[in-house]
């Protein structure tokens, strides 16, 4: 990518003075894809640049309380209900989002998900309709992000066991051959062809972030054999998928996860955008930041709405100055709750580092 230096000029409306409006000297899709290009971006990308879609022509984001499309808003207390494999969820106010419905899980031993498991026909789908609906919504120039909210891998699988039977049968020696055989066939029968559909009838996606929780706050679920046994071939597969389709593949998996990094990798994963505070990203990236771009969080203060405007260029720069190295980065900034000002300097102490 041609280096192109800053102009002040470029800043527009200060995030001190109002709305944050910022003349980009390329496009923030240009400057993001350019990251997974191999090319230097003009600035450190951030998720600031990111927007999302969740059509409701997906079950699973109704049953989820996760509609982020352009047609008439839902409320959250009319959404829930059944996923796109029937699997019944709940919306719980407190939490702000769904839970399966408590009671007796879908599948109890995945040695039986051929006569229980109903596979939805993606293809029925009118994906017309949802394209012309949405049609003014996946206007813009920034990367545009289908999530798959429940995942192929163990999401799904919690889904239709819960929680323990899920866990038990990624080690259950009666049970791991048949978990492997339902995850391949909802990749070859479900997701597929969803991904054909999104490429037919969405083209102004970008990014497809594929939602699969594989840790809890101090540890992961299992561990990185398992992963590796249970999860990479899945992965690789996915990954192979979206590179097919021109899509940029990321896991959002929460927990404190750095056990299982390996995985993400050789699964082929382009970017993890994992929980902060519980992953230590700056040693994520300094061992593993040349193979893999992470989804780095600034410190603490970036996402107070209070702080004084000096500290806020301080952190910025510290911020920069951390990940930027030698002229390049090769990391994703987390700033969807920071401080517009903090935003802005990033954006502009970047520019200058990227493009002296």
């Amino acid at each position: 990518m041609q280096r192109i230096p800053f102009y002040e000029c470029e800043v527009k409306v200060s995030a001190l003075d109002g709305v944050l409006d910022i003349a980009t000297p390329v496009t923030p899709k240009e400057n993001f894809k350019a990251l997974f290009e191999g090319k230097n971006p003009l600035w450190f990308p951030m998720t600031y640049d990111n927007k999302g879609i969740t059509p409701r022509i997906e079950a699973d984001n109704r049953a989820r309380a996760f509609i982020t499309d352009g047609e008439t808003p839902v409320p959250k207390e009319e959404q829930g209900g059944p996923d796109m494999f029937g699997v019944e969820w709940v919306y719980v106010p407190v939490a702000g989002g769904s839970m399966v419905k408590p009671g007796k899980p879908m599948l109890e031993d995945a040695c039986d998900w051929k006569e229980v498991i109903k596979f939805p026909n993606v293809n029925e789908w009118d994906w017309e309709a949802s394209a012309a609906a949405n049609k003014e919504f996946v206007k813009t120039d920034k990367i545009l992000t289908w999530t798959f909210l429940n995942g192929t891998m163990y999401e799904r699988l919690i889904s239709f066991m819960d929680f323990e039977g899920a866990a038990m049968a990624l080690i259950d020696e009666d049970q791991k051959e048949a978990v492997k055989e339902l995850m391949n066939e909802i990749l070859e029968k479900v997701y597929f062809p969803y991904l054909e559909n999104i490429a037919k009838y969405f083209p102004e996606v970008d990014m497809i972030s594929l939602h699969d929780d594989w840790g809890a706050q101090r540890a992961p679920f299992f561990s990185l054999a398992t992963a590796r046994e249970m999860f990479v071939p899945i992965l690789k597969k996915f990954a192979a998928k979206c590179k097919e389709l021109g899509f940029i593949f990321q896991l959002h998996s929460c927990g404190a996860n750095e056990l299982l990094v390996p995985a993400y990798i050789e699964g082929d994963v382009q970017m993890w955008n994992g929980m902060a505070v519980i992953n230590d990203k700056l040693k994520y990236y300094n061992t593993w930041g040349q193979d893999f771009v992470f989804g780095v969080d600034p410190p603490s203060i970036a996402s107070d709405p209070n702080a004084d405007p000096e500290d806020l260029e301080i952190a910025a720069k510290d911020f920069c100055e951390t990940y930027i190295r030698d002229g390049k980065v090769h990391a994703v900034a987390s700033v969807m709750r920071a401080n517009p000002y903090f935003i802005e300097c990033v954006y502009k102490i970047s520019r200058q580092m990227l493009n002296a």
